[in-house]
This record gives structure tokens, C-alpha cells and sequence, in this order.
């Protein structure tokens, strides 16, 4: 067993698919096949189940991707450690970041990071997708996390993790469980501003289920996720939230989830570089403990 092998077993576990995984290792279908039948073989067990359609991971094979993972990041965070042992990194990082990534994901990169490299202070703003965009277009930001995929060329746009939207509202709401959209119309909504790619992926999901977004009645457009969440506690509408994010604060505020018949929303937190720009090491060395993350 080797570190290529279960590099592969990851990616293909992560895509559900051998070509996929072979394009974001940049190795060919063929290799990608070999290391997961030598692994299986090693193993004495079926990690996959392969269909025409796609490729879902056996129950021994859902197993072992939590050991995979731990050695994976295990060997990364050695690198990292003797990394700093030879290189002094120091400098600024400056980070725009959507909500969920500054309440999930940067609290702990950022605290791991320093334990490693604590001359590297960190420059961190929350914003909108489409600022964030601009931000790393214009170099302004070192490193962009965002709630959609760019396409664009002149970006590099990495998959970090799924991060799906729900609905949520007081839990003094009248709103059910399951609300057909029809009968959400009659509760306010409060919504992020037109530059949000949680917005985005709201309306766009609306409208592809053939329904009327201007009907909604908005009574706050706001991107401070603490206005959001204080706004729906005291029941003065509903909104759209990632899971991660309510997992979290539900803990502690008197909201609950609800359903809209018809939409489910999923996307993926990526992150976003400039081409153009060179990294630098403290940067670099960044980029990497976040993609050891998943």
C-alpha cells in the first residue's frame, strides 16, 4: 500500500467516477484502475461498487476512506512540519472568504497554520461571491474561498467540500415542515444581496422548478450572516443557509430547518487563485493544509 493508491481510492470515492479522479491527479483512467485494484487486492475486499452510471463506494470501502483520509493527512501535516524546519515563513496572508468557509473551515486552517508558521499574520474579509471574484482578479487577495465554481481561465478553482443550502425560519414560524412554494409566498424573506452565490443558486433552483422569484416578498437584503440569523430568531422571515453553518448555530438560537417541496440545493466551497500570481511560501503552504482538509 502507498500514498499514490490511496490518493486514487480517495479522488474516486470523492467523484464517484475513475475518469474524474484520474483528471484531478492529472494520471491516466488506466493508472487510476491498477491502484485501486492493487489496493483492493491488499485488502482482500471490494471497495467499489461499479455501475454504467457511476461508482459508489462498497460498505467496507466507506470504511476505510476514514483511515485513508487520516494517513493522507497525517503525511501531509509531517511535510508541513519539516517544511517549517528548514524555511522560515513569514509575511501577510490576505484571505476573502464567504460566510461558511469564516465560520467552518478558517477557524481551525488558521489556528493549525499558526502552530506551524507563527510569524504569518492573516488579513481575513468576509464578502460576496462575486467581490471575492474581484478581489483575487485584481491581486487584491492572495487566496479567494467561495460558495460556487468559476469557470473562468484565468483562475485556478479547487473543490474543498460540499456545502449544501437549506431553509430555515424561527421556531415561533408558522412555516411547516415541507411548505409547497405556493404557500412559502405568504412569509417575508430575507435574502443576501445580488452579488451572493448563495443567492444565485437560490433563484437559479427556483426558476429551473418553474417558479416565479419576484413573488417572494424580501424585507432585508443583507450579507452579515449574525443580522441574518438574529432577523430569522426573532421570526421576521425566512432565509437560505448552508447546513454547515446552521449545524453550528442551531446549537444555540431558536431556529429549525424546514423543506420546500421540489428544491434541494447542493454546491461545493472551493477555492480560488489568480493565475497570474505567484504564491508565495506562507500562501502556498496554505493552499495545501486546506486541500489536506478533504
Amino acid at each position: 500500500m502507498d500514498f499514490r493508491q490511496l490518493e486514487a481510492f480517495v479522488n474516486v470515492a470523492k467523484y464517484k467516477n475513475f475518469s474524474k479522479a484520474a483528471k484531478a491527479l492529472y494520471l491516466s483512467q488506466p493508472t487510476i484502475s491498477l491502484h485501486i485494484s492493487n489496493l483492493e487486492r491488499e485488502l482482500c475486499s471490494s471497495l467499489f461498487d461499479r455501475t454504467s452510471k457511476e461508482v459508489n463506494l462498497t460498505p467496507q470501502g466507506t470504511e476505510f476512506l476514514n483511515y485513508a483520509l487520516d494517513m493522507i493527512n497525517m503525511k501531509n501535516k509531517a511535510l508541513h512540519q519539516l517544511t517549517a524546519s528548514d524555511i522560515k515563513i513569514t509575511g501577510s496572508l490576505h484571505i476573502s472568504t464567504s460566510s461558511t468557509p469564516n465560520v467552518i473551515l478558517l477557524p481551525r486552517a488558521i489556528s493549525d497554520f499558526q502552530a506551524i508558521h507563527p510569524e504569518v499574520s492573516f488579513v481575513v474579509e468576509e464578502k460576496s461571491s462575486n467581490t471575492i471574484i474581484e478581489d483575487v482578479c485584481s491581486l487584491t487577495a492572495d487566496l479567494g474561498i467561495v460558495g460556487m465554481k468559476v469557470e473562468n481561465d484565468r483562475f485556478q478553482c479547487l473543490p474543498l467540500f460540499q456545502d449544501d443550502l437549506i431553509f430555515i425560519c424561527s421556531e415561533q414560524s408558522d412555516i411547516k415542515e415541507t411548505m409547497s412554494y405556493s404557500e412559502l409566498l405568504q412569509f417575508n424573506l430575507i435574502s443576501r444581496s445580488e452579488q451572493s452565490g448563495s443567492r444565485l443558486d437560490f433563484q437559479r433552483h427556483l426558476v429551473e422548478q418553474g417558479h416565479d422569484v419576484s413573488l417572494l416578498e424580501t424585507v432585508v437584503e443583507t450579507d452579515d450572516l449574525n443580522l441574518i440569523l438574529s432577523l430569522v430568531s426573532r421570526n421576521i422571515g425566512f432565509t437560505y443557509i448552508s447546513q454547515t453553518v446552521f449545524d453550528v448555530y442551531s446549537k444555540h438560537l431558536p431556529i429549525r430547518a424546514f423543506k420546500i417541496k421540489g428544491i434541494y440545493i447542493e454546491r461545493s466551497i472551493h477555492l480560488l487563485i489568480n493565475k497570474r500570481r505567484t504564491l508565495s511560501h506562507a500562501a502556498e503552504d496554505f493552499k495545501q493544509l486546506l486541500l489536506s482538509y478533504y
